[in-house]
């Protein structure tokens, strides 16, 4: 059923602000939902500081703005080092980073764009061993190079979007990505190189207060739904609203992985 042409117009008058603001987004931090259920029973920022303390040399791949990072590296005595690929985001993590003295290499570990995790390209440009410990915050990786970057003994440990994300939305958008299990996928690549893996997987909803906020996420995650126009496609938006608002908001399903993998020493 179409909807109502008086509440398509006064919807698209309230999402302008919010299309408006993710032409200009920058950073890594755009979660605009709070939690309905209990969140991951893991705190990624604390793990990783705890780590990161005992180690001499850390390497933290696509840091965004360094948002996360300057939290896990503020008065902690080990040398960091970040990449970033993203040219809008680089800049933004050198100014936040380098109070802390942690220096920022534009590159990136995995083509994600273009391919969707199909395309890759080649090393990092760091020396082979040359870290203790290497982090991953929702960017994707390849483990020959994790192994490559890694000294006997290191540590990768990685948080990242499992499958099952968004789920509700799909039955609205059907060409919204498929990803691969790489949850599973990276699990079996560590551990036929000798590595000793751990790991868990949680599900959780959260809820949205406007649409606005989920539209904005969807432009800022573009890699989540190709294409989405939130004019052109505001039946199919209207349409979620309807399927998932409750008292609470807007209700979706977040889903997110921990894993570590220690190479052998």
């Amino acid at each position: 059923m179409a909807a109502n042409p008086d509440r398509i117009a006064r919807t698209l008058l309230e999402l302008q602000p919010y299309i408006e603001r993710a032409r200009t987004f920058s950073g890594w931090s755009f979660d605009l939902s709070r939690d309905i259920d209990a969140p991951p029973p893991w705190d990624y920022v604390v793990i990783a500081r705890d780590h990161a303390s005992r180690a001499s040399r850390v390497l933290d791949l696509g840091t965004g703005g360094g948002e996360v990072l300057s939290r896990i590296a503020e008065g902690v005595a080990t040398r960091f080092v970040a990449t970033e690929e993203w040219y809008v985001n680089a800049p933004v993590a050198r100014d936040r980073l380098a109070p802390l003295g942690v220096s920022v290499v534009r590159a990136q570990s995995e083509q994600q764009r273009d391919n969707l995790f199909r395309e890759r390209k080649g090393p990092l440009p760091f020396r082979d061993g040359a870290f203790d410990l290497v982090l991953s915050r929702h960017e994707g990786v390849m483990p020959a190079e994790i192994d490559r970057l890694l000294r006997p003994g290191g540590l990768f440990l990685t948080q990242q979007v499992a499958r099952g994300q968004w789920e509700e939305l799909r039955t609205f958008f059907p060409r919204m990505t498929v990803w691969p299990d790489h949850f599973a996928g990276y699990r079996r690549e560590f551990e036929a190189m000798g590595y000793a893996v751990t790991g868990e997987e949680y599900r959780w909803r959260t809820a949205s207060v406007a649409l606005g906020d989920l539209v904005y996420t969807l432009l800022v995650c573009s890699w989540e739904i190709p294409g989405f126009d939130p004019v052109a496609e505001i039946e199919a938006l209207l349409a979620v609203e309807d399927a998932t608002r409750t008292d609470a908001g807007i209700v979706l399903t977040l889903s997110r992985y921990l894993m570590t993998a220690r190479k052998p020493g």
